[in-house]
């Protein structure tokens, strides 16, 4: 495929991706409305099917109008003469104030491209899992003890009930984000022995939330980020805990 027939269809490509990434942002801002108004009352949720679109635009074809130079022909190869006649294709949008004469030597060609993008939501329009998790410290005695707080839910709203919750420790970006943040001389061990949890496995109760105790050791440094994994099946979440 020519340079030529790789910018028309890069060109139609990058309109359709256009067109695809401003359906999903626009779903994106329509997923953030909180699923309860301020009293708690339901709110409605909105779901954007499918988007239409027609494109028009004009492909024109054309040679060099004007006869190059016998004295500068001699002089290049014959490859580069043949290339020289090759029709070079551009893709442009009509413009109205333009004639509509057709030039010496060009050849046009309007063409009118409409589909639709039809916008798939995810679990098949069920409503999607949402997890979230924060933490807290019982005892300001004890800064070093914190509990992690996990509430599980869904995009309307309903809390999930006895619902499985796994916790695990990112070492790899735990030790990433420590040394950007100045701590020197950590290894995975001291990460992994540097955090304790009551419980990795747990299960949310009858108000979709679950409590797990952790507690973080002496030997850690300041500035170390111990990067915590939450998930429930494939939602996940991350939490950070600083000592």
């Amino acid at each position: 495929m020519s340079d030529s027939s790789n910018f028309v269809s890069g060109s139609f490509e990058q309109i359709l991706l256009g067109l695809a990434r401003g359906l999903r942002d626009a779903q994106a801002v329509l997923d953030d409305i909180p699923p309860t108004d301020a009293f708690g009352r339901p709110q409605s949720s909105y779901h954007l099917p499918y988007l239409d679109f027609s494109i028009k635009a004009t492909v024109q074809a054309s040679l060099p109008s004007e006869p190059e130079p016998s004295g500068a022909v001699r002089h290049l190869r014959t490859s580069a003469i043949k290339a020289s006649r090759i029709p070079q294709l551009k893709l442009q949008l009509p413009d109205l104030k333009r004639s509509n004469e057709a030039s010496a030597g060009a050849t046009e060609l309007t063409s009118t491209f409409s589909g639709r993008l039809v916008s798939v939501p995810p679990s098949n329009s069920l409503p999607t899992l949402r997890i979230s998790a924060r933490e807290r410290v019982p005892d300001a005695a004890s800064p070093l003890k914190r509990e992690v707080l996990i509430e599980l839910s869904n995009s309307t709203g309903e809390r999930i009930a006895e619902a499985p919750v796994e916790l695990n420790l990112d070492l790899l970006a735990s030790l990433e984000l420590s040394e950007a943040a100045g701590a020197n001389n950590l290894t995975e061990d001291k990460l992994r022995n540097g955090l304790q949890l009551e419980q990795r496995l747990v299960q949310t109760d009858q108000q979709g939330s679950a409590l797990v105790g952790a507690t973080l050791t002496k030997t850690l440094p300041a500035n170390t980020n111990l990067v915590l994994l939450i998930n429930s099946g494939a939602t996940l979440t991350q939490l950070i805990l600083t000592p």
